[in-house]
């Protein structure tokens, strides 16, 4: 059977946004020029799926994934770059209903709500840590709570009926991001970002992908009026990091990501969005993260892992 022919070009120009919109999928929050939605292939509660509208592409900063429309359906779809073509040209998409996995995804909702909850429930919530918590800050990470305690709470919380303990730094949706002092890292309530409106306003703004990295340039920083920053608390966070970013006018960082691809994949998330951005991991490259970087700075075990010769401090 002989294939048909399809004007590429014209099916590229079908709106993103269109398509999703006729396939009962709406943006999770709008912007100048371009919406987030939540991926509609795979589990995603960060919406990180970003389409631009001036340009008609999509990127998914979960995944690294992106392209044109025909890339967007192919992926929905699971099929080749011919049947999305023709799944264009031919106008399924205005009478597409909702994807599978989106009614899929409401059944497993109801039946998580019907089950015993393994929700995270906070009990209390304290300024001060317990001995063991800033101990672990102390002696393991290296972190001068007379700087960082202002940013840190107790949260003692239950989950099937038992309890923990765990330091708990806040995020911008009310919940807050935990570690314990073993190997613990989690969230309560919703994931966000935090932000950290810092005492500079001359400053480039400083963008760290956790908390404990934010906490060590606090440390080296010591009594010094500290730059404005945001604390991705994940790498999905992205694409909220970056609107809050053109929300505010910033049109330069500077990036304390850990040196691994997850961290340069966030940095050229954020060169590509058009903010321009300083690459502070050039000065503990030879470190996973800045933690790292701080703890070995502050270790005489400095054998174990050579320090660079230069510092951070700008």
């Amino acid at each position: 059977m002989k294939s048909r022919y399809y004007d590429l070009q014209h099916i590229k120009e079908i709106p993103i946004g269109d398509y999703l919109h006729a396939c009962g999928i709406e943006p999770a929050k709008r912007y100048n020029g371009y919406a987030l939605y939540h991926a509609p292939y795979r589990e995603d509660p960060n919406a990180s799926l970003k389409v631009d509208f001036r340009q008609n592409l999509w990127h998914d900063y979960g995944t690294s994934q992106g392209g044109s429309i025909i890339d967007l359906v192919m992926r929905m779809q699971g099929c080749s770059a011919y049947e999305a073509m023709a799944h264009l040209a031919e106008g399924k998409a205005t009478t597409l209903a909702p994807f599978p996995f989106h009614r899929e995804a409401r059944i497993e909702q109801k039946r998580k709500e019907q089950r015993p909850s393994n929700t995270r429930r906070i009990l209390s919530i304290s300024e001060e840590l317990p001995l063991h918590l800033q101990n672990y800050l102390r002696e393991v990470r290296k972190i001068d709570l007379a700087v960082a305690s202002p940013y840190l709470r107790h949260i003692r919380y239950e989950v099937g009926g038992r309890e923990y303990s765990a330091i708990g730094f806040a995020n911008c949706a009310g919940g807050y991001e935990l570690r314990d002092d073993k190997t613990f890292k989690g969230t309560i309530a919703q994931k966000d970002i935090s932000v950290v409106a810092g005492e500079t306003n001359n400053s480039p703004l400083c963008i760290f992908e956790g908390f404990m990295d934010f906490l060590s340039y606090l440390t080296m920083k010591g009594k010094e009026s500290i730059s404005p920053s945001i604390v991705l608390n994940s790498v999905s966070n992205l694409p909220r990091a970056v609107a809050y970013l053109h929300e505010k006018g910033s049109d330069s960082v500077r990036a304390f990501f850990d040196n691994d691809e997850a961290g340069r994949q966030a940095l050229q998330g954020i060169q590509s969005s058009g903010i321009k951005v300083e690459d502070m991991s050039q000065y503990y490259a030879r470190y996973k993260d800045l933690n790292e970087y701080h703890v070995a700075q502050r270790t005489e075990l400095k054998q174990v892992i050579p320090p660079r010769k230069r510092g951070l401090r700008r």
